[in-house]
């Protein structure tokens, strides 16, 4: 297939005519789901409705603003820089940040910290995928912001919650148990660049066969689809996943840790690392990635990945790397092609967009109600 440009200019954007800022709820077909959605899950509709008024409206208001500086930057040398140069410099000055935090002691368990994580970055990220967008389709999703600033806070308070088991779990014993071990194994005399480098991809070997599994495994694919329910890819929604996935994720990555044991210093830079690469997993920035592409799980790599035919969909798994799914037979990427914009679940396109919904969604007996033959049901409820 020959290269095609994902949007024409002239396009109106489909998200802000079809998608209102009410989120989808769950199917009429799910009586008593859809009764713990409206009831149970009040105080959650209740914040998410808000942030409609109080966060999504008014940024999506700002950022039109720039709607015009895009439009003049197309075609430009300088958008053709920034477009090779945006992801390298992001790295060199995230690995800078990172060895000046872990030197002066900053962690990420600070809730401050942890506050300042998303603002920053969207500060940042939000006017480049306004000024650069792969599509334009996905400028606006409706008030999919608020959910994913919900599910960015419900994700910390489990990944507390997971460090907590851990210990229930007698993990830390494991810890002591495999201390020696771990002291043997590190190679504590590499650069810290290559350490840090070299414990992602380890910690990545082990997310990699979780990924796949949560794809290929229907009871896990249940939790994992809140992840993929989404219809476009910005700059937040990585971070949209279920709790049950959260905290499965963090005992899982807990035998790296414990096993391998590098420095408080590289686990800190490996942190802020694994964020900036994460990032371009769904920013809508169109940036010229080439041979980054064949490295890190980025880019149109991603984009692939969320695909809603399966075929090509279940493709693509790497956390930062894309190593493992070139190793094992999984990479996906057509040579001269860019990926389309058109995204989500094909197999449930009913499903749920609140945050409650979701919450509730893989517990539901029969998961064909979110099929493809309940979508007139749902428009017509609207």
């Amino acid at each position: 297939m020959s290269a095609t440009k994902p949007f024409p200019q002239d396009q109106t954007n489909r998200f802000s005519e079809e998608k209102p800022f009410k989120n989808k709820e769950l199917p009429a077909r799910a009586p008593f789901a859809r009764l713990i959605e409206k009831w149970a899950g009040m105080p959650l509709n209740i914040i998410e409705s808000a942030g409609s008024y109080i966060i999504a409206r008014p940024m999506n208001w700002a950022l039109k603003h720039l709607d015009a500086a895009s439009y003049k930057l197309e075609g430009t040398f300088l958008r053709r820089v920034l477009s090779h140069t945006i992801f390298p410099a992001t790295l060199i000055i995230s690995l800078i940040i990172g060895f000046e935090f872990a030197k002066n002691g900053v962690t990420f368990d600070s809730l401050l910290t942890l506050a300042l994580i998303p603002v920053i970055i969207g500060s940042i990220f939000a006017p480049l995928e306004r000024l650069m967008p792969f599509s334009r389709n996905w400028l606006e999703g409706g008030n999919d912001t608020s959910v994913d600033i919900m599910m960015f806070i419900s994700g910390a308070f489990w990944n507390g919650f997971a460090k907590y088991l851990i210990q229930v779990l007698f993990l830390v014993s494991l810890v002591e148990l495999l201390e020696p071990y771990g002291h043997n194994l590190w190679p504590t005399n590499l650069p810290g660049v290559v350490q840090v480098f070299l414990f992602i991809l380890i910690k990545d070997f082990f997310r990699y066969w979780l990924h796949r599994a949560l794809h290929e495994v229907p009871f896990l694919w249940r939790f994992h689809a809140a992840h993929h329910s989404v219809k476009r890819l910005y700059w937040l929604n990585g971070i949209r996943s279920h709790p049950i996935e959260v905290v499965g994720q963090a005992l899982l990555f807990a035998i790296p840790y414990a096993l391998l044991q590098p420095s408080a210093e590289i686990i800190m830079v490996a942190i802020l690392m694994q964020l900036s690469i994460g990032i371009f997993q769904h920013s809508n920035i169109d940036l010229k990635l080439g041979f980054w592409e064949y490295i890190f799980s980025i880019g149109d790599n991603h984009r692939y990945h969320h695909y809603p035919d399966k075929a090509v969909g279940d493709s693509n798994y790497g956390g930062e790397f894309i190593v493992w799914d070139i190793l094992f037979g999984t990479f996906h990427k057509v040579k001269g092609e860019r990926p389309h914009d058109k995204i989500g679940i094909g197999t449930s396109p009913n499903y749920p967009m609140t945050m409650a919904g979701l919450l509730i969604a893989p517990f539901v007996s029969d998961q064909k109600i979110f099929g493809p033959q309940n979508i007139q049901e749902q428009d017509n409820e609207k």
